[in-house]
Order: C-alpha cells, then sequence, then structure tokens
C-alpha cells in the first residue's frame, strides 16, 4: 500500500519539476509578419501612392513650362469677293516667372486687309519677347505653383510614413496581444493538465482508501475551474487570432489564420527582441515624426503662397518686343532693329483691397501652421520623455514579477514535500499553485505592457524601424 502512495506521489513530483513547454514553432515570425504586411497590405499600397501622387504633381507643376503653340485664322468672303485671309501663329517658350520667348509667324492677304495685319508675300516671321517687370517679375502663379509642388514632396514623402507608421504600429500591437494570449493558453493548457493528473492520482488513491473521498471533489472543482479558464483563454486568444488576420493580405485577398495556429515566436523572444532594440536604437535617436515632417513641409507651401500674394500687390505692366524681317519680296527672313514692333500693358486696382487682405490672409495662415508645428512637436516630445518614465516603472514592476513568479513556484514546490509526507492538505497545495499560474500570468502581463510602450514609443519617433 505504502509502495503505491509513494509512486503516485512520485509520479505526481515529477510532473510538476517539468518546466513550462515552449510553444510550437510552426507559424508566424513577427520580423516575417511586419515584412509581409509592408508588402501586401492594401494600406501599404495606399502609403506608397501618396508618394507617387507627390511626384506626379511636381511633375505636372513643370509642364506650366512646356512650349505652347497658338494659332488663328480669319477669313471673309462676301458678295463673291474674297476680302481677306490672315493667319497667325506662334510658339511661346516659358522662360523663369512671367518671361516668354516668341518665335512666330503672319501670313496675310486680300484686298480688304486691314494694312495693320499686311504682311510680305512669303509671310513675316517675328521673333521677341514678353516680360512683366512688376508683378510676376520675382515669382508668378506658375512659379510659385512648381515650388510648392517641390515642398509637396516632402509633404507626401511624410504622408506616405505617417500612413504605414499606422499601419505597422497597429499590427504590432495585434501581434503582440496574440502573443500574450498564446502565452496565456500555453499556462492554462498546462495548469489543467496538471490538475487532470492530480484528479487521477487522488481518485486512485481514494479507491484504495489512502486519501479521503472529499479530496476527490477538491481536486475535481480545481480540474473545472482550470476547465473554465482554458475556455475562456481559448475565445480571447481567438478574439486575438481573427484581429491579427485582418493584417495579413497576399494577392490582393485577405488570409485567414488557422483556429489552432501559434506563433513560432514566444512571448519571452519577442520580450528580449524589443528589449535590444529599445537599448539600441529607440533610446538613443532623435525623434523625427512624419506627422512634424509634414507641418514643416506645409510651412514652406503657406510661405511660397505668402509669396506669391505678396507680388500681387504690385502694379501689373507688362512689355512685349517683336522683331521683324524686312518688307523684301525675295531672300531669307533677317531680322533687324529697325523692323520690330512693341506695346506694354498697365493695370491696377485704385485701393488693392483684395491683393493687399489676401496676402494678410495668407502671412496668418503660414504663422498658424508654424504655431500647430510648435505645439505638435511639444506634445510629442512631452509624450515621449512620458514614455520613457512609464518603462522604467515598467522594467520594476518586471524585476519584482519575475521574482514573485519564482517565490510562487518555490512555495508551490515546499508545499508538495510537505503534501507528500502528509504534513499538507490538497486545498493548501491547490492554492499555492493558483498563486503560481496568477504570478506567471501576471508576468506575461508586464511583458506585454513593457512592448506596447516600447512599441509607443517606435510609433512617436516615426522612423518605421519596428522589426529587429
Amino acid at each position: 500500500m505504502k509502495n503505491s502512495i509513494t509512486f503516485f506521489i512520485s509520479l505526481f513530483l515529477l510532473y510538476m519539476s517539468i518546466k513550462l513547454p515552449a510553444q510550437n514553432a510552426d507559424s508566424l515570425v513577427y520580423n516575417n509578419f511586419i515584412q509581409q504586411v509592408l508588402e501586401n497590405h492594401p494600406l501599404s499600397a495606399r502609403a506608397a501612392n501618396s508618394k507617387r501622387y507627390g511626384d506626379l504633381q511636381l511633375r505636372a507643376a513643370r509642364g506650366n513650362y512646356d512650349p505652347v503653340l497658338n494659332g488663328s485664322y480669319r477669313q471673309k468672303y462676301y458678295n463673291q469677293t474674297d476680302y481677306y485671309s490672315f493667319f497667325s501663329g506662334d510658339i511661346k517658350q516659358p522662360i523663369f516667372t512671367s518671361q516668354y520667348l516668341k518665335l512666330g509667324y503672319d501670313y496675310g492677304t486680300g484686298p480688304f486687309l486691314n494694312p495693320e495685319n499686311s504682311t510680305p508675300v512669303q509671310g513675316l516671321p517675328f521673333l521677341g519677347v514678353e516680360v512683366a517687370v512688376m508683378q510676376g517679375l520675382a515669382i508668378d502663379k506658375r512659379r510659385a505653383e512648381t515650388l510648392k509642388a517641390r515642398e509637396y514632396i516632402d509633404y507626401y514623402d511624410a504622408d506616405r510614413s505617417q500612413q504605414l507608421n499606422e499601419l505597422l504600429f497597429h499590427a504590432s500591437s495585434s501581434y503582440f496581444e496574440w502573443l500574450y494570449q498564446a502565452r496565456s493558453l500555453s499556462l492554462n493548457t498546462y495548469f489543467l493538465d496538471l490538475a487532470r493528473e492530480r484528479l487521477n492520482a487522488v481518485q486512485q488513491l481514494a479507491t484504495i482508501g489512502e486519501r479521503p473521498a472529499l479530496d476527490t471533489v477538491e481536486a475535481g472543482i480545481l480540474y473545472q475551474t482550470r476547465l473554465l479558464e482554458l475556455q475562456e483563454t481559448q475565445i480571447q486568444f481567438q478574439k486575438s487570432n481573427n484581429q491579427l488576420a485582418q493584417f495579413l493580405w497576399r494577392e490582393n485577398k485577405p488570409l485567414e489564420l488557422q483556429q489552432v495556429s501559434i506563433p513560432a515566436d514566444s512571448l519571452e523572444s519577442v520580450f528580449t527582441g524589443i528589449k535590444d532594440l529599445l537599448g539600441r536604437t529607440v533610446y538613443t535617436e532623435t525623434a523625427a515624426n512624419p506627422v512634424i515632417r509634414k507641418y514643416e513641409a506645409m510651412t514652406r507651401v503657406l510661405n511660397i503662397e505668402s509669396r506669391y500674394r505678396r507680388e500681387l500687390i504690385k502694379p501689373v505692366l507688362n512689355i512685349n518686343y517683336n522683331m521683324l524681317n524686312p518688307d523684301a519680296a525675295d531672300g531669307p527672313a533677317i531680322f533687324s532693329n529697325n523692323n520690330y514692333k512693341w506695346g506694354f500693358e498697365l493695370a491696377f486696382p485704385l485701393l488693392f483691397r483684395n491683393p493687399n487682405n489676401a496676402y494678410k490672409m495668407a502671412k496668418l495662415s503660414a504663422n498658424n501652421n508654424e504655431l500647430e508645428t510648435k505645439n505638435k512637436n511639444n506634445e510629442l516630445v512631452f509624450k515621449r520623455n512620458a514614455l520613457k518614465q512609464n518603462l522604467d516603472l515598467i522594467s520594476q514592476q518586471l524585476i519584482n514579477a519575475g521574482k514573485n513568479a519564482r517565490f510562487s513556484k518555490q512555495m508551490l514546490e515546499g508545499e508538495q514535500l510537505k503534501f507528500s509526507i502528509g504534513e499538507s492538505s490538497l486545498f493548501l497545495l491547490n492554492t499555492r499553485e493558483n498563486k503560481w499560474l496568477e504570478a506567471e500570468l501576471k508576468l506575461a502581463e508586464y511583458r506585454l505592457k513593457f512592448m506596447q510602450t516600447v512599441l509607443e514609443l517606435i510609433y512617436l519617433n516615426g522612423d518605421l524601424k519596428y522589426s529587429f
């Protein structure tokens, strides 16, 4: 009889001394998961389109400097008489702001042609320039749009980084939660197996009269409690499974995680990697959040707009000058400063209320954006410092939680020895085991909290360095 009791107790203690099992490596690895999100998620493709949009905007603005071909033809035929025919065409090439080079050709014929439009038989080629002397000399709408488009390159590049930052932050957060739930599932499965083994052992001992029958009830309650806890953990793990599946795409189609899938990573391994990443880059680098970059780029855009609006306060004074060829019937066209036509146009509002106030509004917009930039930068710095302080406190909590888990396990092992020699009860043994389970779950919770806090710090830095 004593031999059988000793056998069961030895078997039970041997099982209890086994280390918690490692998780199966049959699913995702974190770094591969991040890379897969970057390559396949539709929001990642959308972010790339944002950068491409900025490139196209700059190309469109530069297109305003393309040469322009103009042409017109007029003819009057009345009462069987050809009054006149007149053709005029030119190519205008924008130079910088409101300056143009012109190369053109006029041809007119007919008895009733306006003498102003008369040309030699071979037509009248001309070469000329158009220059804005006042408004438009320093900057005009075409030049302003090009300069703003260059700044929008940085703006949309920052916008792409911001979108990817949001995507990778939420994807990583879901992955860490998945690891935590997998760890909880592993712990609860392990302790359920312990409860099952204990129930079987107590039932066998009660059958031979070595343990009171009431102990089987005590062991059965613990087993049922463990079973309920495991089922609840399975529900939470499935929720995290479904949440993570939202980030898994391939060939523009969402993938599905199988219900039994387990991370290839463990909570402990990713926790170690996150700690190394924290000390190597996150703590040492200067924050470069894309939100700040967007604000700074927009400030430059608004300053250009303000500069353009200030230019519109000036009067309009445009001068054009065209060199004409000599009036010769034969021979090639030869340009001479003795043959030309020129003119100018002058216009300005009497009160300048519209351009003056438009300039003031543009200045206010630029100033408001600068103020918002300072406020947002201060907000990010404050949050970053707060997260660093939280990390220090969580690191201390992790140390204490690790000690608590080790001490709880030692207390359980001591209670097992006392139980084996009949100096403890099944109730106390179960209580010690509950404390160890709670301590292990709490340790996993603090590790998750540490990882999530580092993740927030990476998010605030905005440099997209989520892999380790």
